[in-house]
């Protein structure tokens, strides 16, 4: 079997970054809405994304550099502390595609995109209304990567989870099929969550256990 081999650092920034969304598939979509210290709402998405602990709740968003600039969102939270991340389902696919948008700083791209909000609990930045499940987080840390092209991995805790009923089994877990959540894969590329099926691990505490996602 053949195969084509890269050296990290015989290649360029764009063609790294082209293996990296084309290799690590699908990723899940950090939707966030933040706020600047001037009072400006701010929505973007977020690909390079996970969850980094559970105790504390611990999220990490990497935000590449603009123009060679901090990205609005990085600084926002940097500055004001309090953002929501948001899970993108389907329905919401093309809202959170056109919030990706080179939207300035002073712009608010809830009401260029007519996207309703309502306010948060715990942060100042407003949440979207009606998606199924939205984190209010506070931001933890920072820390930045790389010397010409610059990486801003924010680190934030959940403080508050909103998800709504129909989701919820049992009211423990959420139901992945219900859910319907989108994935990014590379360049334009997206996928959906069609097929859902479990892999019985060799042991897990009973607490651990996931009751049968409902189908829908």
């Amino acid at each position: 079997m053949n195969y084509t081999t890269f050296d990290t650092d015989r290649i360029d920034h764009l063609q790294t970054y082209r293996l990296i969304v084309g290799s690590v598939v699908p990723r899940p979509i950090a939707w966030v809405s933040s706020i600047s210290t001037e009072g400006v709402p701010n929505l973007a998405p977020f690909s390079f994304f996970t969850c980094v602990s559970h105790v504390p709740p611990l999220f990490s968003i990497s935000a590449g550099e603009r123009d060679k600039k901090m990205k609005d969102t990085a600084k926002n939270i940097q500055d004001t502390k309090g953002y929501v991340i948001h899970s993108v389902a389907e329905g919401w696919q093309q809202k959170m595609s056109d919030s990706s948008a080179n939207f300035g700083p002073r712009e608010n791209e809830f009401k260029a995109l007519g996207i309703e909000t309502v306010p948060s609990d715990l942060v100042d930045a407003p949440r979207i209304k009606d998606t199924p499940i939205a984190m209010e987080c506070r931001f933890e840390d920072m820390i930045v990567y790389g010397d010409e092209w610059k990486t801003h991995l924010v680190i934030g805790r959940a403080l508050r989870w909103h998800v709504r009923e129909d989701l919820m089994l049992d009211n423990k877990y959420i139901d992945p099929a219900g859910l319907r959540p989108v994935g990014r894969l590379g360049g334009p590329n997206y996928c959906r969550t069609g097929d859902i099926y479990q892999i019985e691990r060799p042991y897990a505490p009973p607490d651990e256990v996931h009751p049968n996602a409902s189908k829908h």
